[in-house]
């Protein structure tokens, strides 16, 4: 990645009368912050690590115009004067590291709390709730309140604002037939319901004057059946910056959208492609693009391709602070890269928790970091080189530590190399890439093909150990296995296991939809072929096609829902997928026995029955491989610390795996066992 052309990123461009050194800035994403203690000194921590990492533009989470518009009762909002405070700490602390710009927000009919108002009284799909529709004198004091919050942002500090008008919230309620039931002035018509966008960014400029940055986050395709035209788009999109918009940044979808816009299963840069299409139609302004955009290949590419002036990403930035900077210093190949999983950033926001990233645990505890106790320098001992393994190797060393990371196999990653197996999931080689570059960087002695034992532990001589050593898979014992060809996942997965073509997977966790999905799918999308598998270039009527797998797939899970326990964010979309491509999923059901049939299971409604295979993978789950731990700290007095999966084998992750890495590696030197 080094050998990059990187200049197309370090031009300067202009929105209203600032400068941005550069054309990656970073979107809006809610923290999860508000109401901790010390919330302005942690964002002012998060927030300007990234701005010291090169980014010249910021968009805050979004904030509320007035109450009723709050995401969540955690919600900033303008109207209220703590909040604003609270604002002006943050605003004032970064307004001399870079442009910090506020998101003016109304969740509409998205908004999880009883006062919620929306276009039309209609709920929404994702919400429990019924809106309140929003009279025409209420419309008008809504338009009023997105003004007099812009200016309450300038006023506390921020240099530039965001009208959030995508992504399904109130302004884009508005302006589709989907949600736009009125029959006013804001209903009825294309340009009336336009009008409630117009009228906002008009009232917006009116508040903040001339040449302060007004950014519009506009919907380039909403991906609901029945959404505006890409007339109806462009159209908008002329009138806003007539209107005195200076940015377009382009979303895509709405929350409830069946059409999976930022997890693993979109191609990078994918949507891209929408925005170009503005950009062609509507010259003259700068347009935004967003979402899958990760790389610093993908960056560029969509700049040279004119698709966009200005590259908008959230998620990189959790997982690299500094990627800008290591672009321009062409350390490409040292940029920690988002794997789009949504575990630790979006499933946290829906559930309102701290933000944080699976591949960079210290991303929103950068004040958490600044007090971490410094240590003496030791030798630290690191068994096993997965995701938390490979994390308490990076963070000890960064301490100082001396580092020897031992590895059995010829290769760094332990199951993130089966995870990257999975269509869709080819990002985990990123994060493998950047620690195998990472760690020689740092100083960590890195020891493939390298069993750990008593006798090699006592021959290193260390002051403290990290087993990582991870989990194996559980073996049902099924009656009558061995008459039909079977394997684990993991035999599977690493390509020594051949599957027939009438599958049974046993196990209905998330390992047994990944095999699920490999099995069924066996190569990675590409734009036009995800494009045409979503249906989306008919714009308007964007739905997944059902396709004939060349496999029969059935997923049994003993108790609960195949799928349980997977990400609320990316969850629906895989299943969706199994699902249109002819997957059965069998759940509440007792397994018996394997015989020349196939998989015999029992349920209360059934009975006994026969469910033909050809071939089973063993997908029921793991067991902790704590041995060398168990037997190291009955024997010996050097401190000891076990993580991931080999502390805990149940509901394991990568996240999971990464935050016990990062913890164990910081108490290094400061407690005993």
């Amino acid at each position: 990645m080094s050998s990059l052309d990187i200049s197309p990123i370090f031009r300067p461009i202009h929105i209203g009368d600032e400068t941005i050194s550069n054309r990656i800035i970073m979107g809006s994403m809610h923290l999860g912050l508000e109401g901790m203690p010390e919330t302005a000194d942690r964002m002012t921590a998060f927030y300007g690590r990234r701005f010291e990492g090169g980014v010249g533009l910021i968009t805050t989470g979004g904030i509320s115009v007035n109450a009723e518009g709050k995401g969540s009762n955690i919600f900033f909002d303008f109207q209220k004067e703590e909040d604003c405070k609270e604002l002006e700490l943050v605003a004032s602390a970064l307004k001399p590291m870079g442009i910090f710009c506020a998101q003016l927000f109304h969740a509409g009919r998205y908004a999880y709390h009883r006062e919620l108002v929306g276009a039309s009284p209609l709920r929404a799909p994702i919400n429990r709730f019924i809106p309140k529709e929003l009279s025409t004198e209420d419309a008008w004091r809504t338009i009023r309140d997105f003004g007099s919050s812009a200016l309450r942002a300038k006023q506390v500090g921020f240099r530039a604002v965001e009208v959030m008008a995508s992504e399904g919230y109130l302004v884009n309620q508005f302006f589709s037939a989907v949600t736009n039931k009125r029959t006013d002035e804001f209903g009825g018509t294309p340009e009336n319901r336009r009008k409630f966008a117009i009228e906002t960014m008009k009232e917006v400029r009116k508040q903040v004057g001339p040449g302060f940055p007004v950014i519009v986050r506009m919907s380039g395709i909403d991906l609901i059946p029945g959404n505006p035209t890409f007339e109806e788009v462009i159209s908008l999109a002329q009138e806003l910056k007539a209107a005195g918009a200076d940015a377009l940044n382009i979303g895509i979808g709405w929350h409830e959208s069946r059409i999976p816009t930022i997890s693993q299963l979109v191609p990078r840069g994918a949507w891209a492609k929408i925005a170009g299409k503005i950009k062609t139609a509507v010259p003259g302004i700068p347009i935004i693009a967003s979402n899958r955009i990760n790389m610093p290949e993908t960056i560029i590419q969509v700049l040279n391709a004119g698709e966009a002036d200005i590259v908008s990403m959230a998620r990189p930035f959790l997982a690299d602070a500094d990627i800008v900077n290591k672009i321009k210093e062409n350390q490409t190949e040292r940029v920690n890269t988002c794997v789009a999983c949504n575990q630790a950033c979006l499933d946290h926001t829906f559930k309102e928790e701290m933000v944080s990233c699976l591949v960079n645990p210290s991303a929103n505890r950068e004040l958490e970091w600044k007090h971490l106790p410094q240590a003496k320098k030791q030798r630290v001992v690191v068994v096993g080189s997965g995701p938390g393994g490979m994390e308490s190797a990076r963070v000890s060393a960064l301490r100082g530590h001396e580092v020897i990371l031992l590895e059995a196999s010829n290769r760094l990653g332990g199951q993130l190399n089966l995870a990257a197996a999975i269509p869709g999931k080819f990002e985990f080689f990123e994060t493998i890439r950047y620690f195998k570059n990472e760690l020689p960087i740092l100083g960590v002695d890195i020891r493939l093909n390298t069993k750990a034992d008593l006798k090699l532990l006592d021959e290193l001589k260390p002051d403290a150990v990290i087993f990582a050593t991870g989990v194996l898979p559980r073996n049902p014992n099924l009656p009558g296995i061995e008459k039909k060809p079977h394997a684990s996942y993991v035999e599977f997965l690493n390509g020594t296991f051949k599957a027939g073509s009438n599958v049974a997977i046993i196990g209905g966790g998330g390992i047994g939809v990944d095999v699920a999905h490999k099995l069924t799918e066996e190569k990675d999308p590409d734009i036009p072929s995800y494009f045409d598998r979503y249906n989306v270039n008919s714009y308007t009527e964007a739905q997944i096609k059902p396709e004939t797998a060349h496999r029969k797939v059935s997923i049994f899970r003993r108790n609960g829902k195949v799928g349980a326990g997977l990400g609320a964010t990316t969850s629906w979309a895989l299943l969706q997928e199994l699902q249109s491509k002819g997957v059965d999923f069998l759940s509440s059901l007792t397994y018996k026995e394997v015989n020349d049939k196939g998989l015999v299971v029992e349920t209360k409604k059934d009975g006994a029955k026969t469910i033909e295979c050809d071939s089973i993978i063993l997908c029921a789950g793991q067991t902790s491989d704590s041995s060398l731990y168990e037997t190291f700290i009955k024997e010996r007095k050097t401190p000891a610390h076990l993580i991931g999966g080999a502390k805990d084998s149940s509901g394991i992750d990568a996240k999971r795996a990464m935050l016990d890495g990062y913890l164990a590696a910081t108490r290094i030197g400061t407690e005993q066992n």
